[in-house]
C-alpha cells in the first residue's frame, strides 16, 4: 500500500508539471480562480500521498485518498456549471485525464466494488465535461468515449486492487507464521516438560517403590524417598514456565521449532560443557527467531543455508545463513528487513537477548540471535 501510494503520488506530480499550461490556456472558457481552486483540491491530496506513504501512521493515506476523491468529483461537477465556451478538438480538458489515477489511489484504502463504482461515475462525469466543453459535439459518440475510458482505467485500478489484496494476504500469513512458530516451540516446550515429568516418576517414584518391595525400608531407602518427595514439591511449587533449562535441552527446543521449518538444512551445534542454563523465555524468543529467519530465508532466497548453535559459559548464539542474493530480492528499499522477520517483536521478549542482520548483495544473508548471560553483580554479592 505504501509503495503504491507513492507511486501514485509521483505520478500526479507528473500529470501536474504536463497539464499546467493547458490548464492555463483554459482561461478564455473557465474562470482563472476556479483553475486554481479546482487545482488544489484535486492534485494537492494527491500529492500527499507521496509524504503519506512515509508516515508512521497508515491512515494518513485513506485521508488524503478520500479528500482527493471527493474534490475531484466537485471539480467535475461545477465545470459543467461554470465553463462558458468551447476548444477545438485537438485540445483536451486537463481535468478529465484524471480518473484513473484518483480511482487508482482510492483502492488502496477502499473496498474494490467502491472504487469501480468511483471509477464509473468519475470517469463518466469526467467524459461529459470533455464533450459539453470541446466543439463539433455531434461527432462524437459520448456512450462508447465513457466505456473506452472505463475499461482502459479499470485495467490500472484493477492491478492496484489486485497488488494490495496480495500484499493483506502477505501480511495474513506472516501474521499465522508468527503464530504457527510460536505455538511449535510451546508444543516443543511442553514435550520436553512431559519428557521430565516422566524421567521423575521413573527414576525417582517407580525405583523407590521398586526398591520398597524387595529390600524392605532401609536408611538408604529413605533418602531415596525424602529425595524424591523433594522433587516432586519443587516442581509442584515452582512455575515451571520461568525455569532455566540445561543448555542441552535448550538447543532441542530450537533445534525443533528449525525441524517445523525444513528438517533438511544441516545444523552445526558446539557446546561447552561448562555452557550456563538458559532461560526458558530466551530459548523460546530465540527458537521463535531462528524459525521465522528460516523462513524468511526459503522466501527471499534460491540458495545453500546453514544453521551454526554454538553455547558457551557466556552465552548461546544461534546463526542462520545462505548464500543467496541477500536483501537486495527485498523489493521496496524503505522495508524494515528486520521488522519483516518479526525478530524485533521476538527478542525483545527476554532479557539478554539480542539479533544482527548482515546481508550484502549476491552474497547472502546471516541472521544472529544470541543470549546473553547476566554478569553477577558485585556488590549485590
Amino acid at each position: 500500500m505504501r509503495t503504491f501510494a507513492g507511486f501514485i503520488g509521483a505520478t500526479a506530480l507528473l500529470f501536474a508539471v504536463l497539464l499546467a499550461p493547458g490548464a492555463i490556456k483554459l482561461s478564455d472558457i473557465i474562470p482563472s480562480w476556479w483553475t486554481a481552486i479546482a487545482a488544489i483540491l484535486v492534485v494537492v491530496p494527491i500529492l500527499s500521498l507521496w509524504p503519506a506513504s512515509r508516515a508512521t501512521d497508515p491512515r494518513w493515506i485513506g485521508r488524503c485518498v478520500t479528500a482527493a476523491a471527493a474534490g475531484y468529483l466537485v471539480s467535475l461537477v461545477s465545470w459543467l456549471f461554470l465553463v462558458d465556451g468551447h476548444i477545438p478538438a485537438n485540445r483536451d480538458v486537463w481535468l478529465a485525464t484524471f480518473p484513473g489515477l484518483v480511482s487508482m489511489a482510492t483502492a488502496l484504502r477502499w473496498r474494490p466494488a467502491a472504487s469501480l463504482t468511483y471509477l464509473a461515475v468519475s470517469a463518466g462525469t469526467a467524459e461529459l465535461v470533455r464533450y459539453v466543453t470541446r466543439e463539433n459535439q455531434q461527432k462524437v459518440v459520448l456512450p462508447v468515449e465513457i466505456v473506452s475510458v472505463i475499461v482502459y482505467s479499470a485495467l490500472f485500478v484493477v492491478a492496484t486492487i489486485a497488488a494490495v489484496s496480495t500484499g493483506r494476504a502477505l501480511d495474513r500469513a506472516i501474521r499465522a507464521s508468527v503464530q504457527h512458530s510460536a505455538s511449535s516451540a510451546a508444543i516443543a516446550a511442553r514435550d520436553i516438560e512431559r519428557g521430565r515429568f516422566h524421567a521423575l516418576i521413573h527414576d525417582r517414584v517407580m525405583s523407590t517403590l521398586l526398591a520398597l518391595s524387595r529390600l524392605g525400608n532401609t536408611p538408604d531407602l529413605r533418602d531415596q524417598a525424602a529425595s524424591a518427595v523433594t522433587e516432586l514439591d519443587r516442581l509442584r511449587n515452582s512455575n515451571v514456565a520461568d525455569e532455566d533449562l540445561d543448555v542441552r535441552t535448550a538447543v532441542g527446543l530450537i533445534r525443533a521449532a528449525l525441524v517445523q521449518v525444513d528438517g533438511d538444512v544441516p545444523v552445526e551445534v558446539d557446546i561447552d560443557p561448562q555452557s550456563a542454563d538458559v532461560p526458558r523465555a530466551a530459548t523460546r524468543s530465540i527458537a521463535s527467531a531462528a524459525a521465522e529467519a528460516l523462513r524468511h530465508s526459503f522466501r527471499q532466497a534460491d540458495a545453500d543455508r546453514i544453521i551454526v548453535i554454538d553455547a558457551c559459559p557466556l552465552g548461546l548464539r544461534v546463526v542462520v545463513a545462505d548464500n543467496g542474493g541477500g536483501l537486495e530480492q527485498v523489493p521496496a528499499p524503505e522495508l524494515d528487513v528486520e521488522a519483516a522477520f518479526g525478530l524485533r517483536q521476538r527478542m525483545a521478549a527476554s532479557d539478554g537477548c539480542a539479533y544482527a542482520v548482515k546481508s550484502e548483495p549476491g552474497r547472502g544473508t546471516q541472521v544472529v540471535l544470541t543470549w546473553t548471560r547476566p554478569v553477577p553483580d558485585r556488590d549485590a554479592a
